[in-house]
C-alpha cells in the first residue's frame, strides 16, 4: 500500500574550525498523482495564494514537491511540527526564503527533477546549495556547450559514463550557483571546475574562481545529486549517502 509521503529526512553536523553547525537533508519521490493534492493542505496561506495562480501542471507539481521537502527539512532543523506555519517565500532573485515566526537565520536550498524533490535546510552562517538532474544522452550536446577546455580534460578521471559525467559537472555548477543566488543568469564558465576526486563513491569537486567552496556529488540511479558547501568544513558524507540510498531503493521498488 502506498503511504504518503515517500520522503526521507536526516540531520547532519558540519564542523568548522571552532564551531559546529546543524543542517538537514530531505528528499522525496513523488510518483503518485494523489500525493500532490495531499500536499496542498501543508501550504502556508501566502504559499497557497501563489499556488492558486499557477497555470501549468508541471509548475504546480514542482512547486508543491519543492515546498514540501523544504518544509520537512526546515521542520527537522527547527523543531516546528506545523508545516503550514513555515512559509517558503520567494526572494527578488527567485531564491527560496524561509519565513517562520520566532526563527531567524535559517535558509533552504531546493531542487526538483521528474518525480524527485530535495532540499537542504541550514544556518545562514554556513551557506549550502543542492541540485539534482537526470542523466540522459539526449542532453549531451547542450551540456557540452557549458564545458571549458580544462573541464573536458577532467572527464576521463571519473569512472562513469560520458553522459553521467557531463550531468555531474552541470549539477556541481548548479549547486554552486544556488549559493551565489545567480542561477542560470550567469555563464556557467565562471563556475569552472578545477579539480575532481572520487572517494568512497562520492565525487568531490573544487572551483577555479570560487576556492572557498567544495561540492560532493552522488550517482543516484539515473540521477546525479550534488551538494555545495564551504571548503573549510567537514561533515559525515555517510549520513547523506544513507538518505540517498533509501530514496534510490524506494525508486527501484516502484519500477
Amino acid at each position: 500500500m502506498h503511504v504518503f509521503p515517500q520522503i526521507f529526512t536526516k540531520e547532519f553536523v558540519i564542523k568548522a574550525t571552532n564551531r559546529e553547525f546543524r543542517a538537514s537533508l530531505s528528499i522525496g519521490y513523488f510518483s503518485v498523482p494523489a500525493d500532490f493534492f495531499k500536499m496542498v493542505k501543508f501550504l502556508h496561506p501566502k504559499e497557497f495564494e501563489y499556488y492558486f495562480h499557477l497555470e501549468f501542471e508541471r509548475r504546480v507539481k514542482s512547486y508543491l514537491t519543492g515546498r514540501y521537502v523544504a518544509k520537512k527539512a526546515v521542520s527537522f532543523l527547527t523543531g516546528e511540527d506545523s508545516l503550514d506555519r513555515i512559509c517558503i517565500a520567494q526572494g527578488i532573485l527567485h531564491h527560496p526564503v524561509v519565513n517562520l515566526p520566532n526563527t531567524t537565520n535559517v535558509q533552504v536550498s531546493i531542487t526538483h527533477c521528474d518525480d524527485l524533490a530535495a532540499a537542504i535546510a541550514f544556518s545562514e552562517e554556513l551557506p549550502m546549495g543542492i541540485d539534482i538532474e537526470r542523466i540522459s544522452v539526449d542532453r549531451n550536446k547542450v551540456l557540452e556547450t557549458q564545458m571549458t577546455v580544462k573541464e573536458s580534460s577532467l572527464l576521463s578521471r571519473l569512472p562513469y559514463s560520458y553522459e553521467a559525467t557531463l550531468t555531474l559537472f552541470w549539477t556541481v555548477k548548479e549547486a554552486l550557483s544556488k549559493i551565489l543566488k545567480t542561477g542560470l543568469t550567469t555563464s556557467f564558465h565562471i563556475y569552472e571546475i578545477s579539480q575532481v576526486e572520487v572517494r568512497d563513491g562520492v565525487v568531490f569537486s573544487l572551483f577555479e574562481n570560487f576556492p572557498q567552496y567544495r561540492t560532493a556529488s552522488y550517482i543516484l540511479g539515473d540521477y546525479v545529486c550534488s551538494i555545495t558547501y564551504p571548503k573549510k568544513t567537514e561533515w559525515s558524507i555517510a549520513v547523506v549517502k544513507d538518505v540517498l540510498q533509501e530514496i534510490e531503493q524506494c525508486m527501484t521498488n516502484r519500477l
